[in-house]
């Protein structure tokens, strides 16, 4: 991280008055933010996590008096506008599409269909169920509540919401996997056949 003590202990007083809830608030938002830059398919989601730090720090005299509501909902908006810049930064060559590294990712053909059948809802979509999911315990309540207010419906309906997105996802990754599995069936009986 590189914002220095000042400026971070201002940002923890902000978060709360005491300084080890507010250590526990700055790791669960710390926390957020890798985990949203990582749904967005980002690799460097640590070090863009602490460039979202550093800019809510480096503003927090402007806004710490006016910004009414959650922290960690202030940096979730400075989170997506990193990600807009860099999208809009990043350049993509027109003759091929850089491969996946093989070995590096061990994943699950389900974590593969999943990553694919998010990329699939629409952004609205996939931000309610990725903030839906964001948190736990205590924080999760607090989550739930706070994005039910900004949306302007009841915790029942956002449960609702995500419910509903949630089905669609398990359909989607077991469609997705299914397929996945006949595929490799064919290519074993294709090969077997060879053999």
């Amino acid at each position: 991280m590189s914002i220095i003590q000042a400026p971070f202990d201002m940002l923890l007083a902000w978060l709360d008055p005491d300084r080890e809830a507010a250590g526990r608030k700055y790791e669960v938002i710390r926390s957020g933010l890798v985990r949203m830059f990582i749904s967005r398919g980002f690799n460097d989601a640590e070090d863009l996590a602490d460039v979202a730090i550093d800019r809510v720090a480096a503003r927090l005299s402007d806004i710490r008096d006016e910004y009414v509501g959650e922290p960690a909902r202030y940096f979730h908006g400075v989170a997506r506008n990193i990600i807009l810049e860099a999208r809009r930064r990043k350049e993509v060559a027109t003759d091929a599409l850089p491969e996946r590294p093989r070995g590096i990712l061990n994943t699950s053909d389900e974590y593969d269909c999943l990553l694919q059948c998010l990329g699939l809802l629409p952004p609205e979509k996939r931000e309610l169920i990725l903030d839906f999911h964001i948190y736990k315990g205590r924080n999760k309540i607090e989550q739930h509540r706070k994005m039910a207010e900004e949306l302007g419906i009841t915790q029942g309906a956002l449960r609702l919401r995500a419910h509903h997105i949630r089905g669609t996802l398990e359909k989607c990754v077991s469609e997705c996997s299914g397929n996945v599995r006949k595929k490799q069936k064919r290519a074993r009986s294709a090969f077997l056949e060879r053999q």
